[in-house]
């Protein structure tokens, strides 16, 4: 054996056409009881290997000759799952293949059968609920994976790509994706974006086909960015322009623009505008960019902020600038500053009580009156932690007062402060499913 590259010669071969002849090479005698032969399949490719019994099966897979015959090269380790024998007999584990080869020998000393499965992850996105499935092949459709998890069609109806967020055509083969992990969602957890291309652009199409728009399915907290990826748009030359007048930054959800209409419309123009701006909600430190011209005033970026923050309510909110309100609609930017690239904003809460609303381990502070219902702060809470609003009567909300009390959806703020003779400015409430 060639100890230095771990060949089993056999006696039909020559040593020239096994090892490399300008290289010093030790040669040792073993026994043939310490060898066996293995089987690896994939698909309809079998690959026969002669491997001592030590050897751990990890090692002897991690060849690179034995995956290229295999048609195993463009798969990544991580999704393969090998099931030991002819049928679904076993599935190893980690543990199992890092066991030498050995252990799987029979007492006939027969071929070892090592069969190499892709693994499918799915996560259902409403519950996160991870569901897998093994196939021995990828010339399937998405159709396909749909029937083998046996999940109901009436409720979940898409599979999108992990990797871009974008709902997957049923007929799509899993062949011609990258993608071996997916997202089971629901109707209402897709929005429909179109991309117009302007006729003068300058540059590459981000499509083969000619057509001036494009149209396509993407989960609602998809980002920006991840129609940037799938669409492979080069953010250094082109970007994509909301509503003819900002261009949001790539970290910004699908969900935020879901509910303006029913087709989230973009345009594709060669460059950038050009000022940067940044809003931060004082309430929760968030911050979001996009960028404009110096055009835009001040009435139209307190509309994006309350938009993109997915602030129903607006009367509570105010934009400042440096410590300065902005009371005048009309300002522009560039009439706060003509020669500016950048500016940062702070949208701040005018109201003297607010809701603070803990959610697992998020919390959400809302402002409000004594005259806002429950009702309206589970609705305002749901849009802020992206949960569609079809879910509304699945939740209640409990005041945090001495006593944990359900606060029914018709109760106001007024009728709230009862259960806190204090009357704080920030009502503790806790969302939860209902019978949880």
């Amino acid at each position: 054996m060639a100890t230095k590259q771990n060949i089993i010669i056999d006696e039909n071969q020559s040593i020239s056409s096994t090892i490399e002849q300008t290289k010093s090479t030790i040669i040792d005698g073993i026994s043939r009881d310490t060898t066996t032969n293995v089987i690896f399949s994939y698909e309809n490719n079998s690959v026969l290997v002669h491997a001592l019994k030590s050897m751990r099966i990890c090692h002897v897979l991690n060849n690179e000759r034995l995956l290229r015959e295999l048609h195993l090269i463009d798969i990544s380790p991580n999704d393969c799952v090998l099931v030991l024998g002819e049928m679904n007999e076993r599935i190893l584990s980690q543990d199992d293949i890092r066991q030498s080869i050995g252990n799987y020998v029979n007492i006939n000393n027969e071929p070892i059968h090592f069969r190499i499965s892709i693994s499918i992850q799915i996560m259902k996105y409403d519950n996160q609920e991870p569901l897998q499935i093994l196939l021995s092949n990828r010339n399937i459709t998405i159709e396909d994976i749909f029937q083998l998890i046996k999940t109901s069609i009436d409720i979940y109806k898409y599979l999108a790509s992990n990797y871009s967020k974008k709902i997957l055509d049923y007929n799509e083969k899993l062949s011609n994706l990258i993608d071996t992990k997916f997202i089971l969602v629901k109707e209402d957890e897709i929005c429909l974006i179109s991309i117009e291309k302007s006729k003068n652009s300058q540059l590459i199409d981000i499509d083969d086909d000619g057509k001036n728009d494009i149209h396509q399915r993407f989960t609602i907290f998809a980002t920006i960015g991840d129609i940037y990826r799938e669409n492979q748009i080069d953010i250094d030359h082109q970007n994509l322009l909301y509503d003819k007048d900002f261009v949001p930054s790539t970290e910004i959800q699908l969900i935020c623009f879901s509910s303006i209409s029913s087709i989230i419309r973009f345009n594709l123009i060669d460059g950038n505008l050009p000022v940067t701006v940044i809003i931060i909600n004082n309430q929760n430190n968030k911050s979001i960019k996009f960028h404009c011209s110096l055009t835009m005033t001040v009435k139209r970026l307190f509309f994006i902020a309350c938009q993109l923050f997915g602030l129903n309510n607006n009367n509570y909110y105010r934009l400042m600038h440096i410590d300065c309100l902005l009371d005048d609609d009309e300002v522009s930017l560039d009439d706060i500053d003509s020669t500016m690239n950048q500016i940062q904003f702070q949208l701040i809460s005018i109201a003297s009580i607010n809701s603070s609303i803990r959610y697992d381990d998020q919390t959400i502070v809302l402002p409000c009156s004594d005259n806002t219902l429950a009702a309206t702060i589970i609705e305002e809470t749901l849009k802020q932690l992206h949960i569609p609003q079809e879910n509304h009567h699945i939740y209640e909300l409990i005041a945090l007062a001495d006593d944990r009390t359900t606060i029914e959806s018709d109760m106001s703020i007024e009728d709230v402060y009862q259960l806190f003779p204090s009357h704080p400015t920030t009502i503790p409430f806790e969302l939860i499913k209902k019978n949880e």
